[in-house]
């Protein structure tokens, strides 16, 4: 979140000259799709691991 926030809404339209931390309809549908994209990482790599056995949770 921390990422999308500097990226996003910083460091982004500042280099294109436009405002700065402006919420939009833009901007909340990039943050939608951003977190669509790491719940379906996320999800990909946690089935993946675990076909192959490996452990993705806590460390005992």
């Amino acid at each position: 979140m921390a990422w999308w926030a500097i990226g996003a809404l910083w460091i982004m339209p500042a280099n294109m000259g436009m405002p700065v931390f402006e919420w939009n309809d833009v901007t909340s549908s990039s943050l939608g799709a951003h977190l669509v994209f790491g719940l379906l990482a996320g999800a990909t790599f946690a089935c993946i691991a675990q076909a192959m056995g490996k452990r993705t949770g806590p460390a005992r």
